[in-house]
C-alpha cells in the first residue's frame, strides 16, 4: 500500500510541474504564479501556526517579506528583475532552514544551490527559474511538514 501511495503521489507531482512548465511559458500565467507563490508564503506562515507562534515576529515578516500583491504587480508588469527574484528565493529557503530541522539544511542548502547553479549558467529565464524554485521550495516546506507529523507521531502516539 505504502508503495502505490508514493507511486500515485509521483505522478501527482510529475503531473503538476509539467503543468507547472507550461503554463510559465510564454505568455505566462501571471495569476496562477502568484497562488503558488502565496501558497508557499502562506505554507511557511502555516508552520508558525502549528507551533502556536502566529503572533510571533517571524510570522509578520513572513508575511510583509513576501507581499503578494507587490510579487503580482512585479511580475505582471515585468518589473522583476533577476536580482529581486534571487533575493526572493534566498529569503524562502533561508525560511525553511530556519523553520526546519538542523538535521534538513545540507539538503535544503543542495536544493538553493541547484537553483543558482542552474541562475549562473546563463540558460536560465523566467520561464525555467520559477519551476524549479516552485519545485525546490515546495520540496523543502513538505520536509519540515513532514518533520513535524513524525515528531507529533512521536510525542503523541496513536491509540491502537
Amino acid at each position: 500500500m505504502e508503495k502505490l501511495e508514493t507511486q500515485i503521489k509521483d505522478m501527482m507531482h510529475k503531473a503538476f510541474y509539467d503543468l507547472l512548465e507550461k503554463r510559465v511559458a510564454d505568455p505566462p500565467d501571471y495569476k496562477w504564479i502568484t497562488r503558488l507563490y502565496k501558497e508557499i508564503r502562506d505554507r511557511l506562515c502555516n508552520i508558525l501556526v502549528m507551533l502556536g507562534r502566529k503572533d510571533r515576529y517571524v510570522y509578520k515578516e513572513i508575511k510583509e517579506s513576501m507581499d503578494v500583491e507587490l510579487f503580482e504587480q512585479m511580475i505582471s508588469h515585468n518589473a522583476f528583475s533577476y536580482e529581486d527574484f534571487y533575493k526572493l528565493i534566498e529569503y524562502v529557503f533561508y525560511k525553511c532552514k530556519q523553520l526546519g530541522s538542523a538535521a534538513r539544511d545540507i539538503e535544503t542548502d543542495e536544493k538553493l544551490s541547484e537553483i543558482k547553479e542552474f541562475i549562473s549558467s546563463g540558460n536560465a529565464t523566467f520561464a525555467t527559474i520559477v519551476p524549479m524554485f516552485i519545485k525546490n521550495a515546495n520540496h523543502c516546506i513538505d520536509n519540515i511538514y513532514s518533520d513535524m507529523k513524525k515528531l507529533k507521531e512521536k510525542l503523541v502516539p496513536t491509540s491502537q
